[in-house]
């Protein structure tokens, strides 16, 4: 896991990430393809390029707003040192997010960006639970649309868990 310097640092990072890709979706249309045949290749050659970056960036992007979140809603984690996985890379013992204080784990929390708890992610989500919920620490699980924290909150429920779901759809810094 990476340490977090700090939020702006996080979030310079994030810009020069998102740059980069703009810069490649930038390219590709100005390239103009004259048949069917030069488009789809054209468009497998974009997927290519993005859609790794795509779905990392958003992560990364919302692991900085659950360090936010954490920090806005519960003061005493400031004192924490925050430890990440920015490119969802961590191993099986890791999590997204993690407050250390010393060498004892006091916080873990997991991170998705899928808006719909259906098929695969459905899945994904029972499985990321069940790791999250073997950690050390308070748990949260944090998500981007409230049909994820409904379902999250439900299958966490039922399995017994003690983990805090966390909508981060409609989470504004305060003032």
């Amino acid at each position: 896991m990476d340490l977090m310097r700090s939020l702006n640092d996080c979030k310079a990072k994030l810009w020069r990430d998102y740059t980069d890709l703009s810069d490649v979706l930038h390219r590709a249309a100005g390239t103009a393809a004259r048949s069917l045949d030069e488009a789809m290749p054209a468009l497998a050659d974009l997927r290519e390029s993005i859609y790794e970056s795509l779905n990392q960036i958003l992560h990364e992007y919302y692991t900085v707003r659950a360090l936010e979140w954490l920090l806005s809603a519960h003061p005493e984690y400031q004192s924490l040192e925050w430890h990440w996985n920015p490119r969802a890379t961590g191993t099986w013992l890791e999590p997204d997010l993690r407050g250390v204080t010393a060498d004892e784990v006091s916080v873990s929390g997991e991170v998705t960006t899928s808006p719909r708890p259906s098929g695969v992610i459905d899945t994904r989500m029972r499985s990321t639970l069940g790791k999250l919920s073997q950690m050390p620490g308070t748990k949260f699980y944090f998500v981007t649309s409230p049909q994820m924290a409904q379902r999250a909150k439900t299958k966490v429920g039922k399995a017994g868990y003690s983990i805090a779901v966390v909508d981060l759809s409609s989470f504004t810094l305060p003032l």
